[in-house]
């Protein structure tokens, strides 16, 4: 299996067409067909199956579409990293938006101190970050938590709690630190990558709550808080994004998430990773 087959593979697929995969490949249809041949007699399944519309993915093919991406992925990455050899270090790291804030003054410093690094940042949720990091894909990731650790190292970096973020008009009993209690009557947007966390402090009290919405992206959840639709449920770190928005802290302790630094168990960390570890622990005064 050639990584120039599947590249073909995954641009049949993404067009739905050989003849227009071929076009912007500019190659000529018998040669695609004949690669795309190759490649499902090696593996002993078909991949493609005709319809009148063009082409579509069998089961077997949506597995290999989701695994060539990581792969042509880490081999472009590779490539470049390769290329670059003696002349730039590459860090590849994911960061999620609500780490940023808690990470920046380690990649700071690490950068001051290392001016041959460059940096391949991967923004993501913390769940697609870690299946990047265990395929390879990038070297170190920031996270946050709840998140299956078991297949990596982790480094704690601090932990923070919930805020409830409400429009500027909304009238409140009280300012300051709030309780779920507090938020029995009113609509909320929660992330997704909160969402069972949050639901089950809810249960766990014997709460109600009324769900307006579920996001995956905070930013355009603050929007809505913005319109007046509901108030948001969100880590502390959110607070940046909170401009003209009424902002307090939630008290419950088992709402506190961890972020956590994270590389591959049993993997081979690059000397670049390693000193990026290294300034995280100098950073946030932790012992190796």
């Amino acid at each position: 299996m050639e990584l120039r087959q599947l590249e073909y593979f995954c641009k049949i697929a993404d067009t739905g067409s050989v003849s227009e995969a071929a076009r912007r490949l500019n190659m000529s249809q018998p040669p695609l067909s004949y690669q795309l041949r190759r490649l499902e007699e090696e593996l002993n399944v078909k991949l493609l199956s005709r319809t009148s519309r063009g082409v579509k993915l069998t089961e077997a093919g949506r597995l290999l579409y989701r695994r060539a991406g990581s792969l042509l992925e880490y081999a472009r990455s590779t490539r470049d990293e390769v290329s670059e050899s003696g002349k730039k270090r590459v860090l590849r790291m994911g960061i999620t938006s609500t780490t940023v804030p808690t990470i920046l003054p380690a990649i700071t410093r690490y950068a001051r101190s290392h001016p041959d690094v460059n940096f391949e940042v991967r923004d993501g949720a913390s769940m697609t970050l870690l299946q990047h990091l265990l395929d390879g894909i990038i070297d170190v990731s920031v996270a946050r938590t709840p998140l299956r650790l078991d297949e990596v190292e982790s480094l704690a970096l601090g932990s923070e709690g919930m805020i409830a973020v409400s429009p500027p008009e909304q009238q409140v009993e009280r300012d300051g630190e709030i309780t779920l209690e507090d938020l029995t009557d009113c609509p909320l947007i929660l992330y997704r990558r909160y969402e069972a966390l949050i639901m089950n402090a809810f249960a766990h009290k014997g709460l109600k709550t009324d769900v307006f919405c579920i996001c995956d992206d905070a930013r355009d959840a603050m929007l809505w808080v913005g319109a007046g639709l509901a108030t948001a449920v969100f880590p502390r770190s959110m607070s940046s994004l909170c401009a003209g928005l009424r902002i307090r802290p939630l008290a419950e302790k088992e709402l506190e998430t961890q972020t956590v630094l994270i590389w591959k168990r049993d993997g081979r960390l690059s000397p670049t990773a390693r000193e990026f570890i290294d300034a995280c622990r100098e950073e946030f005064g932790i012992a190796k």
